[in-house]
């Protein structure tokens, strides 16, 4: 399909629906044309027939130069995978640790980069005061304690106006299963999508993943990269992405798959400082996790 025709798609506003336009533009469709968009198997590093990647359309509008320049400022890697719990470990006596019982059975929770996501009592955004530091960890700054079931409030700090590229990478490697992730507060520009090109790589890891970094094989188009807030990660494979972050807050990253949410799948990034925040309003009403202290009198057994 020509770049044109698929950009016709891409500008449209409620202004242009008029009839005449819409005659025109369905006039300009070819019926014969069978192509997928964003095909599962990932094959995204050559033009191809019968599919169009995202990382392969352009976008209408000019995209920031600074977001295509050779380096970024800030490269985030983010592995993301599962963890089978062990019945043994899962079910012991006073502890209450979450789960998806999945298909066939297993009892997993989700993982980026090792951490699996709990939500703070109380937003950041407005109650940063009261929310304890050791709630919050990231790759870089693990609890003393964190074993395989890794959980805090994972909260990634990123400079204003940085140009961050995010690198994600599927070590879950379910077959058919493409995670996709949305971030708010932002769109972010599509800059790579595929799988790893060794042929003697069966599963793609992150230190594979940097390996083929280091060796310029993580193929990037910077060719007018399209915008966008929800990407799908192909199975055993990467999406890479950049945005400026020019908007100042505690923003949620996550998988858009709410049962993946509700077991770990998220992150915070953190943009900017305080300081770059709006000062919250007086009597802004507070939230918190209102859990009563558990007591047991003298004669309980």
């Amino acid at each position: 399909m020509p770049t044109h025709q698929i950009q016709i798609w891409f500008t449209c506003t409620v202004d242009d629906f008029s009839s005449s336009t819409l005659a025109q533009t369905f006039s300009t469709i070819n019926e014969n044309i069978q192509q997928v968009l964003n095909p599962l198997d990932a094959i995204c590093h050559k033009p191809r027939e019968d599919a169009i990647c995202v990382s392969q359309l352009r976008n209408a509008k000019k995209v920031d130069e600074a977001i295509l320049q050779e380096r970024p400022d800030v490269k985030i890697f983010l592995p993301f995978r599962f963890l089978f719990w062990k019945p043994q470990d899962l079910f012991r006596p006073n502890t209450y640790n979450r789960f998806l019982a999945a298909t066939g059975g297993d009892h997993v929770i989700s993982l980026i980069d090792e951490i699996s996501f709990r939500f703070p009592p109380s937003p950041p955004l407005s109650q940063i005061d009261d929310l304890p530091q050791e709630l919050f960890c990231n790759g870089d700054n693990r609890p003393a304690d964190c074993g395989p079931n890794c959980e805090c409030v994972h909260q990634v700090d990123i400079p204003l106006n940085a140009i961050v590229e995010v690198v994600l990478v599927d070590e879950v490697q379910s077959p058919n299963l493409s995670h996709p992730f949305h971030l708010h507060g932002y769109s972010f520009n599509v800059v790579g999508i595929g799988r790893s090109p060794d042929q003697n790589v069966k599963k793609i890891n992150l230190k594979h993943a940097l390996d083929l970094d280091r060796r310029g094989l993580l193929h990037r188009e910077f060719n007018l990269p399209p915008s966008k807030d929800t990407i799908a990660v192909p199975n055993n494979g990467y999406v890479i992405f950049r945005f400026r972050a020019d908007n100042p807050g505690y923003w949620i990253f996550h998988c858009h798959f709410l049962f993946h949410i509700v077991i770990g799948m998220d992150l915070l990034f953190h943009v900017g400082t305080q300081h770059d925040l709006p000062p919250v309003p007086p009597n802004f009403p507070k939230c918190g996790h209102h859990l009563p202290p558990i007591t047991f009198d003298s004669g309980y057994h």
